[in-house]
């Protein structure tokens, strides 16, 4: 925590750099200038936030870990960790005046496919419950926002790649959440220091799962789909961004503390995605829990509205906070199929995105060659 003296003092010589910073820029913007139109066919041009990385350094006295300046038409941004980022109700108290959250009415789920138009099908939190392929609207993409297993076990894992290789979705995305236990090294490494007797149990339950299944990685096992795990994918012409972690709550997968730790990771996520998939939901969007208290990420939502700026933001995670929201920016789809009681109440969610439709045909009709390309890039 910074004292309100080193703040002023950080800001003030903050504010100097930004000044530099904005002239060195102009400079470099009329030296290196290329219009769009001369560059050769085929590379693809990411208009995306410039960022400059501050690793390890001090402005006036505030010492800076990992401060990211950002730039977009010269308006700049600083990321950095909230003071009541322990707190995330208190948190939203301070912010929510200033941060829109409008509710958004779904799309109907038998809205036709246009030809120039990508359809994304959102569902997240499964949790391995069986779900009928004829209740999921057909698209182009499938998005799975984590936790498909209950704590990720070889053959959950296995019964959900095979569920996914009916589906007739062309391309499916997925990421993992707190619940895919296996799909974390760091879980399965963890010392009984570091876990509680259950959860000790649990991982050492997992070990002997994998150990005569001779499985040595659960991520291996999805054949079926593209897994993102702090990567990144362009299909369509439109890149999705995945990530897993999400705020500790327990020892389970992917948790990190509140904070730094988890700043870091959003961090690694680029500038100017087209769309976001995360496990954990920001601050303020589908984060409620039913007691009120709210358990989304400042951090996170501090990074989607400042300087990620996606056109949508898809998650899961917080089973009650279903639904659709947008900041008059960004559209934020919490689409957990489970309820609080782990029953699949709730619809998947859907929304489109146009591009031209010789685009969208070349991607349908090579589905099996781009895929091909996906598995060899993995591979390396």
């Amino acid at each position: 925590m910074f004292s309100n003296s080193s703040s002023f003092a950080g800001a003030s010589s903050v504010l100097k750099e930004k000044a530099a910073l904005r002239e060195s820029e102009r400079h470099r913007a009329k030296r290196s200038s290329v219009r769009k139109d001369s560059l050769p066919i085929g590379l693809n041009v990411h208009s995306s936030l410039s960022r400059m990385q501050l690793r390890v350094g001090s402005v006036g006295g505030l010492r800076l870990s990992s401060l990211t300046l950002v730039k977009e038409n010269n308006v700049e941004e600083v990321v950095f960790t909230h003071q009541y980022t322990a707190d995330p109700t208190l948190a939203w108290e301070m912010l929510k005046e200033k941060r829109p959250v409008k509710p958004v009415r779904q799309m109907k789920l038998d809205t036709p496919v246009r030809p120039d138009h990508v359809r994304f099908v959102c569902i997240g939190c499964t949790h391995g419950v069986k779900i009928d392929p004829a209740n999921l609207p057909p698209g182009d993409v499938l998005l799975v926002a984590g936790d498909f297993t209950s704590c990720g076990l070889p053959n959950e894992v296995l019964s959900f790649n095979k569920k996914l290789g009916h589906l007739r979705h062309p391309y499916k995305v997925v990421i993992a959440g707190n619940h895919e236990c296996t799909f974390d090294d760091t879980f399965l490494r963890a010392s009984n220091r570091e876990l509680q007797a259950k959860e000790m149990a649990l991982k050492q339950a997992l070990q002997a799962s994998m150990a005569s299944s001779k499985i040595v990685n659960s991520k291996t096992l999805l054949t079926n789909c593209i897994y993102l795990e702090d990567s990144v994918i362009e299909l369509f012409g439109i890149t999705i961004y995945g990530t897993p972690w999400q705020p500790r709550v327990d020892n389970w997968a992917f948790n990190l503390s509140r904070g730094q730790p988890l700043l870091d990771k959003w961090n690694n996520i680029p500038a100017g995605v087209d769309v976001l998939l995360t496990h954990t939901p920001p601050l303020g969007h589908g984060d409620m829990m039913c007691d009120g208290q709210r358990m989304g990420c400042v951090e996170l939502l501090n990074s989607v509205t400042k300087r990620i700026k996606p056109k949508y933001h898809v998650f899961s995670h917080i089973h009650e906070g279903y639904g659709c929201t947008s900041d008059g920016y960004t559209k934020f789809i919490n689409c957990c199929i489970c309820d609080e009681n782990l029953q699949a109440t709730n619809s998947p969610v859907i929304f489109d995105i146009p591009v031209h439709p010789h685009t969208k045909q070349f991607y349908l009709q090579n589905v099996k060659k781009i895929m091909k390309r996906y598995r060899r890039a993995e591979k390396k």
